[in-house]
């Protein structure tokens, strides 16, 4: 059995192993939504997929048909009665294309799900084998990437964020494809298509546009340009459909979300984090346990100023320009740009975090098999913990929630942080491998 193939089985056993040890203790104790991972894999395949962002999308739609297009959606639904409707109104036409065909919304959500996490699996698969060949490893025989192949779609179903995100319906599993897409088109010089992806990704969650200033200080000009078409061509379709008032308002209600956050436990990132610590003072206002769809948190100047900080130093390592030359170096520089747009928001929901699977997939390949200093060890088991802390979920966290203890419920973000941290190091090392 070559090398690969006994890691990723060596990681999936691992990981299963795990999960089944939390479900066992969970049950054991009578904790309740206890579902692991492999709970929402089988959901997938065999209960209904849920409509988390369509709803609101259809809702806010629907509110914009019926006022003849004279209504301001955020102002009126988000600032004024608290839904949350946080998308761009771009995002909307997806939900006109569907209401304008008469499209079964269970049919669409359930057919895309599928559609998107095969397409991820499937780019993750294209990365894991192109890599692994630049990397002139022991050659593979088609039955062993066929393995391969078949191992990572394994541990992708056994990956919590992504799956929770399938089971909600969410357009998060776009995003996902999307990326791992991005980043087989970006190691392989499809940087044209890489930007095309990275534009759609933008046109839905607009903090990936930070990857224009990214590449603007590169010097990636067919990325960029790429990107900008994109984008403008679903802002001037948008803007033809739902006026530049609504965006201007949308503006309004992004402000809004910075200044507010969400504190649920579910928010994993530092806006979260300090909203968490906020509830234990005051556990009403800063909710932490309990989900409440028309509801955010009071505007905390502490917070409000602890999110700014973070996420400037988030975004200035995730864009400053890095001096190594080597292959490892400018994969990584792309990777933390992904991550680093993610743990930068003031809400990061856990299924957001599906982009983490196809990083750690090419942080794994590069301290395994590839020319890194980082190569040792005590880096290896750094990946592993954060890889099986990412992919599971603990529920007993939630009786640390009436307490200053109450960080560990952000496992998920720490574990994002530790990666952040792999890929810092990787981005900044002397380049030594460069198969081109």
């Amino acid at each position: 059995m070559k090398p690969i193939v006994k890691q990723l089985l060596f990681l999936f056993l691992l990981n299963l192993a795990l999960s089944f040890l939390i479900k066992g203790i969970t049950n054991h104790y009578g904790i309740q939504n206890n579902k692991m991972a492999l709970d929402h894999a089988v959901w997938i395949f065999t209960d209904e997929i849920g409509d988390d962002s369509w709803r609101p999308m259809k809702l806010a739609f629907d509110h914009w048909t019926e006022s003849q297009g004279q209504s301001l959606l955020y102002t009126d639904l988000l600032l004024t009665h608290r839904v949350k409707f946080q998308y761009p109104p771009t995002a909307l036409l997806l939900t006109q294309f569907i209401e304008t065909n008469n499209i079964y919304l269970l049919n669409f959500t359930t057919a895309t799900t599928f559609t998107f996490l095969f397409l991820m699996i499937a780019s993750v698969i294209g990365t894991t084998l192109y890599t692994y060949r630049d990397y002139k490893a022991i050659e593979l025989s088609t039955v062993e990437k066929v393995i391969v192949g078949l191992l990572l779609m394994f541990l992708l179903f056994t990956f919590y964020p992504a799956v929770k995100a399938g089971t909600l319906g969410q357009i998060q599993v776009w995003l996902n494809a999307f990326f791992a897409l991005a980043i087989l088109c970006y190691i392989t010089g499809y940087e044209v298509v890489a930007g095309i992806l990275l534009g759609l990704m933008a046109s839905v969650k607009p903090q990936y546009a930070l990857f224009i200033v990214w590449g603007l200080f590169r010097g990636n000009k067919r990325l960029v340009i790429a990107m900008i078409v994109t984008g403008a061509l679903g802002l001037l379709l948008g803007i033809r459909e739902f006026g530049f008032a609504m965006y201007l308002d949308y503006l309004r209600g992004l402000s809004f979300l910075t200044q507010h956050g969400e504190s649920y436990y579910s928010n994993q990132s530092f806006n979260g984090l300090a909203g968490r610590l906020f509830s234990v003072r005051y556990p009403d206002a800063f909710n932490n346990l309990n989900w409440r769809g028309y509801y955010f948190p009071p505007f905390s100047k502490s917070i409000f100023l602890f999110t700014q900080i973070t996420t400037i130093a988030i975004l200035i390592v995730a864009i400053i320009k890095t001096k190594g030359q080597g292959a490892e170096s400018k994969i990584a520089d792309f990777l933390l740009m992904g991550l680093g747009a993610t743990l930068a928001s003031p809400i990061a929901w856990e299924h957001h975090y599906g982009i983490l699977f196809p990083i750690f997939v090419c942080v794994w390949l590069i301290l395994w098999f590839g020319d890194t200093p980082l190569k040792n060890k005590w880096a290896k088991i750094a990946f592993v913990a954060c890889y099986l802390i990412a992919a599971n979920i603990f529920p007993f966290t939630k009786y640390l929630a009436d307490s200053y203890l109450n960080i560990m419920q952000s496992y998920l973000f720490f574990a994002a942080c530790g990666i952040f941290a792999l890929l810092v190091v990787i981005k900044h090392q002397p380049g030594a491998f460069n198969p081109h």
